[in-house]
């Protein structure tokens, strides 16, 4: 029996390389102690910005601010008030804002203007019109009152000024016509009508109420605005 033999398969001595490892270089990172301590005062900074917040709204009180300027003398009605949040020092002594309800309808004392707090020694119940005093409406043309806005409180002088005046010096030479000027406080001022003319609320003594009554009447009443302090 013979045995039939193949070729004999050719052997190599090449071996296929294995496949490298990568071995990666650990990156070395520098510090920067500068940028480490800019990050720090930042932290720092802000930190200390959140904690000033935190203190100056958490104390801080609703009061009654103005909302718009409002003349010495004007009754306060609910648009002339607001709320706001101050921060509290008790050098301020404002109207707490639940007392804003019971500001409504009382007078002021002095002049306020917008964005002013305000104070129980702004405003009062007492009326202007004093005891002993009249309300007297006085009608006066433009040409008789100042062209700058009158308020309520402002001390005035309402003038005598009769038309005839040849009859006016007659009466003063005579005696009959001693009060040429009355002394009065603006109460109210009204609208001016469609010639211009307004009816100007005044209080003034009694006796010096029904002079005023008949200037007006007549047309004979000139206002003048007393310099404040005087």
């Amino acid at each position: 029996m013979s045995t039939t033999t193949g070729p004999a398969p050719e052997t190599t001595d090449q071996q296929t390389p294995a496949p490298k490892s990568i071995v990666r270089q650990p990156v070395v990172r520098r510090r920067r102690p500068g940028f480490i301590a800019m990050a720090v005062a930042l932290i720092a900074v802000g930190v200390g910005a959140n904690a000033w917040l935190y203190m100056s709204t958490g104390n801080r009180e609703p009061v009654v601010a103005i909302a718009h300027d409002v003349p010495m003398g004007a009754q306060l009605t609910a648009d002339d008030l607001v709320e706001a949040r101050i921060a509290t020092d008790p050098v301020l002594t404002p109207v707490p804002a639940s007392q804003l309800k019971k500001m409504i309808g009382k007078r002021t004392t002095v002049g306020l203007t917008k964005g002013s707090l305000l104070t129980t020694q702004s405003v009062t119940d007492q009326p202007l019109i004093k005891q002993g005093q009249s309300l007297v409406g006085v009608s006066l043309s433009p040409a008789q009152i100042p062209a700058s806005q009158l308020s309520p409180g402002q001390k005035v002088n309402v003038i005598h000024t009769p038309k005839n005046n040849a009859a006016a010096a007659t009466d003063g030479a005579s005696g009959s016509n001693k009060n040429t000027t009355v002394q009065a406080v603006v109460i109210e001022v009204g609208k001016a009508d469609n010639s211009g003319d307004r009816v100007v609320d005044l209080a003034a003594n009694t006796l010096d109420g029904a002079t005023l009554a008949q200037w007006s009447a007549n047309g004979e009443a000139s206002l003048v605005v007393v310099p404040s302090g005087s």
